[in-house]
């Protein structure tokens, strides 16, 4: 199999959806407006310097005018807003972006375009291969400089920065144009900065890189791929087919039919259950706590009414401050190991993950069994945005 930046970060952000894009080859059922105004902006982009190579300096009315009629010509309405903000406010945005970087750029003269949208296929070891796509390769006095454009609203952290796509990407080059010195550099159309970073060495990236295809790998041979629900969910393309949502586009299909839905009806009676709960839950803690006082008040343990009573005891537990300094007293006294727990969850999450050396996994496996649980949960229908 073949692996991309994009298809890596599909099965880390969730297993589930790179099964159905990169397994099953299931076709994106719906686009988010953020992921349109990108490919509108990055094609304004493409032509700015493709023009550049045939001595071609586009004004901004031009590109402007491009970017417009693109945008015309690919919206579908396969399209989605997540935010509460429209269509139009995306295209002003993507304008913005355009403009912005124009003039922060013009006359786009520094270094000499190599390639543009460069397709790139290449051997990561003897046995993965990456491909993918750059978005500007330029050369300036023997220093190759990987470009690439985002469009995103958000601008990271030294700390929350990720240079893997752009690293993958150096590779590349080192390997496809036998490049020595390179640099990355991301463009933040949204706040009109660039971030610059030139190594040595991008090896601890294909490393990282290796590790993380094996993960995919071994997932595909033991046909492992789990739903992981977050934040992106909002932006998926496949949210209309996704076992966290199917039932949410059944439900909004059937409109005023829904209200005869087994599913609908039985979450809606769930719901009142528990609320009902919660009402005797907090009336039984009053009751509780008067119990209490009256116990104390009246200094008996047995509290009686007409078919049962109450027992009431009043007990004091040990509470460890500092876990810590407990664990190095009972080191220095030889008494740790007595005292010690074997922590069966974060052995089971480690064999889960396959974090374990092989070895030993299978030893244990002979003591192990999976089981089934089920829990339900009762949540709010609003989720939180981006």
């Amino acid at each position: 199999m073949i692996y991309s930046y994009s298809s890596i970060s599909a099965f880390e952000n969730c297993p589930f959806k790179f099964k159905l894009a990169y397994i099953d080859k299931v076709k994106p059922l719906r686009r988010n407006i953020e992921a349109f105004m990108g490919s509108r902006v990055h094609e304004a982009l493409e032509k700015l310097y493709r023009d550049k190579l045939y001595a071609k300096l586009d004004s901004i009315e031009e590109l402007i005018e491009f970017y417009n009629k693109r945008w015309k010509k690919e919206m579908k309405g396969n399209i989605f807003v997540v935010k509460e903000y429209d269509i139009e406010n995306y295209r002003k945005m993507g304008e913005m972006y355009l403009k912005d970087y124009y003039n922060t750029y013009k006359p786009f003269d520094d270094g000499r375009t190599i390639a543009l949208e460069k397709r790139i296929f290449f051997p990561l070891n003897e046995k993965y291969w990456i491909n993918g796509i750059i978005d500007r390769i330029t050369e300036k006095d023997g220093i190759y400089e990987v470009h690439d454009y985002k469009t995103s609203l958000y601008f990271p952290s030294k700390r929350e920065f990720d240079e893997t796509q752009l690293a993958i990407y150096a590779i590349a080059l080192q390997h496809l144009y036998d490049a020595e010195e390179i640099e990355l550099v991301w463009h933040f159309l949204a706040f009109n900065k660039e971030i610059r970073v030139k190594r040595k060495s991008y090896e601890d990236v294909r490393k990282e890189v290796e590790s993380k295809i094996k993960k995919i790998e071994n997932a595909i041979k033991n046909n492992d791929f789990p739903l992981k629900e977050g934040r992106l969910c909002n932006y998926c393309s496949y949210q209309p087919i996704c076992p966290l949502f199917r039932h949410f586009y059944k439900i909004e299909e059937m409109k005023e039919e829904a209200l005869n839905e087994e599913g609908f009806n039985l979450v809606n009676k769930y719901w009142e259950i528990e609320r009902k709960i919660e009402e005797l839950n907090a009336i039984k803690k009053e009751i509780e706590d008067k119990l209490i006082n009256y116990a104390r008040s009246n200094d008996v343990s047995h509290i009686y009414g007409s078919e049962k009573m109450v027992n009431i005891k009043f007990y004091k537990n040990i509470h460890f401050k500092d876990v810590r300094a407990i664990e190095n007293i009972l080191k220095n006294e030889n008494l740790y190991e007595k005292y010690v727990k074997i922590d069966l969850i974060s052995i089971a999450k480690a064999m889960k993950k396959n974090e374990l050396p092989d070895y030993l996994e299978k030893k244990l496996k002979e003591y192990v069994e999976e089981k089934e649980n089920i829990k339900i949960y009762l949540r709010n229908l609003a989720r939180e945005e981006l």
